[in-house]
């Protein structure tokens, strides 16, 4: 719940007062990014980011990388972030896209002060073949979900130089996501153009 989660987030800051806490966070109305925002703000979050990329789970409520997939409306969300947070807000961005300058640009456009690419892969790990049913398979039921790890480092790099090498998102700042195990994985992220490296998987 929300609630376990700033609360978490607060006992860390206090804890570990010097390090920089970021919440990722999505939610579906105006309202409730307003909400969320100041939350995360008074649990002590240095900054927020706006998680446009998830490619499961959230999608059907019109969050996730269902806004990721719609430049115009993450950009609207952007901005209504940018009106409400009193700290630096990052744009996660989907891989699930053809071009991914294209939102990098409304990020932009909506005030985004660096983007973070990139979110999971949509996609089906496997099928079992007697049930005929997506794994894995809770209640007899199953569906996609997002694929991450070292197989995803190779789409991870092009995108962020992509985004590194556009003229008009050059000096956005990039966090590199996908795959991230080792220094040297880090160190290619930065010589594609990342500022910032984010590891999760091999963690």
């Amino acid at each position: 719940p929300t609630e376990v989660n700033l609360r978490e987030m607060e006992e860390v800051k206090k804890k570990y007062p010097k390090h920089t806490l970021v919440a990722s966070i999505m939610v579906e109305t105006r309202e409730e990014w307003k909400e969320l925002i100041a939350a995360s703000f008074n649990a002590g979050c240095d900054a927020i980011e706006l998680n446009f990329g998830c490619p499961h789970g959230m999608c059907e409520r019109g969050m996730g990388s269902a806004v990721g997939q719609e430049p115009e409306v993450l950009k609207l969300i952007t901005s209504w972030a940018r009106e409400f947070s009193r700290i630096p807000v990052i744009v996660k961005l989907t891989p699930n896209v053809t071009d991914v300058t294209v939102p990098a640009e409304k990020a932009l456009d909506g005030g985004a002060h660096a983007v973070s690419l990139i979110n999971t892969i949509k996609s089906i790990v496997s099928v079992d073949l007697d049930a005929f049913v997506p794994r894995p398979i809770v209640g007899g039921k199953g569906t996609n979900g997002g694929y991450c790890g070292p197989a995803v480092r190779p789409i991870a790099l092009h995108m962020v130089g992509s985004i590194a090498r556009n003229p008009k998102t050059a000096r956005l700042p990039i966090s590199g996501i996908g795959g991230v195990s080792t220094w040297r994985d880090a160190a290619e992220f930065i010589a594609m153009g990342a500022t910032t490296v984010q590891v999760c998987t091999a963690v």
